[in-house]
């Protein structure tokens, strides 16, 4: 029976969202050890159910060490992740020689206050455990930090093939196949990979439609050619100020590094071509506004993509709000928005209370500033819900559902993503029911929002997640980096 090293850590950085996630961040979302670690995914969908799978069926005996995510966030606190990295090297360090493999479920976009890429970083500290002839595999989100780094140490790379992100599962029974095929000798995998000096907001990462489409259409054309074991490119999360910061391609081939090469570098090139059809334009808020009123059918999805807490924003963005109340807008509207301090308020006044307070805008104040509302409490909830979207555990803390006028505000402790509707249901809200429904996120929403939405809006408003990139306050990236520098005649 072959033995094989399993953790997992996942955050995604925003460079422009004010704090640090620590240990406490982890532990609201999750933060398994040891045997818990097979428990944390299974029946959920994500990829350590898919590596579960694969290890069963093939007779390949785990052994858990931690499985962490803190979902999009500031950067991770020095602390917190040395908590987590010691972890994976001293289970390394005690099971070295009882080992055939290592199975890392990262998603690539990790930054620390001191570290631009720690997952490489830990990585990198397995391999010297380990040793340079046993296999490691690695999977990363679609939105991977790719880096020099994370390419030395692994022998299998794989990435999501979607957006949204619905193949969590699928991406660890690859990752897993490969590793297996790798640890019997079936197969010699070897990483390739192109970065590119190129850069582009979420909006556009769309998998079912063009320009995504089409490059990762030929990633899946690509790994069912000759030679070719796993192939994906990776659009980088844009709202990181590192140094490397550029999007990349990866391709791991059976033995044929010039192989590999090759198709890195084909596929680079249709990224590079479609650049200009990545980037994003957007509705003015008073625009969308005037649009919905006068459209037929509802919701009308509007996206505060400035603010993403799936991109790492707080979530306290009222720009929406505050042109809502502006307007005198009397249809209905649902909104979200992240204030601790507006939360206690409304549990002191408890369900009908009226309450007048400064509400969003405190926790970003680089970004907004905090607009006066005059309101009715009309629900109260400790904050707990299961996302729809992948299956798993959430805590928005505290949290308050705020009338005001005929705008409904699910008021949260905590930043929560609203790429489902599960953050709505469980304020005890249907988005189906409102003209104007808010979603803080670029794209991940379209999978369950896109199907009964009357419209969808993308909104230009500002925030941590500006879709116009060379609007933030960028100071470590390396130049020249398209758009940034809109001549740039070739892509290396």
């Amino acid at each position: 029976m072959y033995r094989v090293l399993l953790a997992g850590l996942k955050h995604e950085v925003n460079s422009f969202s004010s704090g640090v996630a620590d240990l406490d961040t982890f532990r609201r979302n999750v933060l398994f050890e040891g045997a818990d670690v097979l428990g944390s995914g299974r029946g959920s969908g994500q990829e350590i159910d898919g590596v579960v799978a694969v290890a069963r069926a093939e007779g390949v005996e785990l052994i858990p060490v931690i499985d962490a995510y803190a979902g999009a966030a500031p950067p991770v606190a020095d602390a917190a992740y040395e908590y987590i990295r010691d972890r994976v090297l001293a289970a390394a360090r005690a099971e070295a020689g009882r080992l055939d493999g290592v199975m890392l479920c990262l998603h690539g976009a990790m930054a620390t206050e001191s570290l631009e890429d720690p997952e490489g970083d830990m990585a990198a500290a397995v391999r010297a455990i380990v040793g340079s002839r046993m296999p490691i595999a690695v999977s990363y989100d679609m939105h991977c930090h790719f880096t020099a780094t994370k390419a030395s140490a692994p022998d299998i790379i794989v990435g999501f093939h979607t957006h949204p992100h619905v193949d969590f599962y699928d991406t660890g029974v690859r990752a897993m196949r490969l590793l297996v095929k790798a640890m019997r000798g079936e197969a010699k995998p070897v990483v390739a990979y192109r970065k590119l000096p190129m850069m582009a907001s979420a909006e556009r990462h769309n998998t079912s439609l063009p320009p995504a489409s089409e490059v990762m259409g030929r990633c899946l054309e690509m790994e069912q050619e000759a030679g070719v074991l796993a192939a994906t490119y990776f659009p980088s999360q844009p709202w990181m100020d590192l140094s490397e910061l550029g999007w990349a391609t990866v391709v791991v081939a059976d033995g044929d590094r010039a192989l590999a090469q090759a198709k890195a570098d084909e596929l680079a090139q249709m990224c590079w071509q479609r650049r200009e059809q990545y980037l994003v334009h957007k509705t003015p808020v008073r625009a969308a506004i005037e649009k919905a009123l006068g459209g037929a059918g509802q919701p009308w999805v509007f996206t505060d993509s400035s603010d993403s807490v799936s991109g790492g924003g707080h979530g306290d963005g009222n720009f929406l709000l505050r042109e809502l109340l502006a307007t005198g807008y009397a249809d209905t509207a649902l909104l979200t928005l992240t204030d601790p301090e507006a939360a206690t308020a409304c549990f002191a006044a408890g369900v009908g209370g009226q309450v007048t307070m400064p509400l969003g805008g405190k926790l970003n104040p680089q970004f907004f500033q905090p607009v006066m509302v005059s309101g009715r409490v009309k629900t109260l909830t400790d904050g707990k819900f299961t996302r729809d979207l992948p299956p798993s555990p959430k805590n928005a803390g505290p949290t308050a559902v705020l009338q005001v006028g005929t705008i409904h505000i699910v008021v949260t402790s905590y930043p929560v993503q609203t790429i489902d509707t599960s953050a709505y249901h469980m304020a005890g809200l249907e988005p189906r029911q409102y003209k104007i429904v808010q979603v803080k996120s670029p794209g991940g929403f379209r999978a369950v929002y896109g199907p009964f939405a009357a419209g969808i809006f993308e909104l230009d408003a500002p925030g941590p997640c500006d879709s116009e990139l060379p609007r933030l306050p960028f100071k470590r990236i390396r130049r020249p980096l398209w758009p940034f520098d809109p001549d740039l005649p070739a892509p290396w």
